[in-house]
């Protein structure tokens, strides 16, 4: 049962290439706006083997990981730090909440004027995109601990690290990955809107300057490798995480 559920994206991004290879070749939808998906197909393995574009994919690679590695342990440090003490939390919500609210879009011009168009701008507006998303999830892993544990802990003496490292976080596994998770997805969509809307590189320029042209076998390329990577990604951080589980129920 385990697989099935595992297999189930894959089986829904194909059941979409299909649908989509059919629509196009039967005329449901025009070949020009909506190319085959075996002609998008072909035009992606040239982009892939094109020096350029895999100068670009790696330029959007570097400033994803780097975001990621930053709002990850910073989100849930600070979702943490709010879970414990509730009056931090209460302080604290309603920004929370108005940044949860806001469309971070409408942001970026901001992001552009005061730290240009380069790696850095990426990196920053990714990291504010994800990171009230992440501090969530690092609020509900710090709730998510039983209380009894905690007093237990105290109980034998147990210093504040030793409460981290041993009771927070065993207990806190299942939501930091999913707050990985969360974040990574996030990461990625900051980066690209910002390669969008204004770079020198990436593949997000790519996207922007292909859609401008209506060159829609090279956009929808883009888009299918970027679908694939990211569930890649997110299904590689679920299966460690049924590992984990799997090695503490043996235990």
């Amino acid at each position: 049962m385990k697989g099935l559920v595992r297999a189930a994206p894959i089986a829904f991004l194909a059941l979409l290439a299909l649908l989509w290879e059919v629509a196009s070749r039967s005329g449901m939808a025009d070949p020009q706006v909506l190319p085959p998906f075996s002609d998008v197909a072909v035009v992606l393995w040239s982009l892939l083997r094109s020096p350029g574009f895999l100068a670009d994919l790696g330029v959007t690679a570097l400033e994803v990981l780097v975001a990621f590695l930053i709002v990850v342990p910073l989100g849930l440090g600070v979702g943490l730090y709010l879970g414990e003490r509730r009056n931090a939390y209460d302080a604290f919500a309603p920004t929370l909440n108005l940044m949860l609210s806001a469309p971070k879009s409408i942001f970026l011009p901001i992001f552009i004027l005061a730290f240009g168009i380069g790696f850095g701008q990426k990196v920053v507006y990714a990291v504010t995109l994800a990171f009230f998303i992440v501090v969530l999830t690092g609020v509900a892993a710090a709730r998510s601990v039983p209380r009894g544990l905690l007093s237990m802990a105290r109980a034998f003496g147990a210093s504040q690290q030793q409460i981290y490292l041993q009771v927070y976080l065993p207990a806190m596994q299942p939501m930091i990955l999913e707050g990985a998770r969360t974040g990574f997805i996030y990461t990625v969509t900051g980066v690209l809107i910002a390669e969008m809307y204004g770079s020198p590189r990436g593949l997000g320029r790519l996207m922007f300057a292909w859609g401008e042209s209506f060159r829609m076998s090279e956009l929808l390329a883009s888009v299918v490798l970027v679908v694939v990577l990211t569930v890649f990604i997110n299904e590689a951080i679920r299966w460690f995480e049924d590992q984990r589980r799997g090695s503490r129920g043996t235990a």
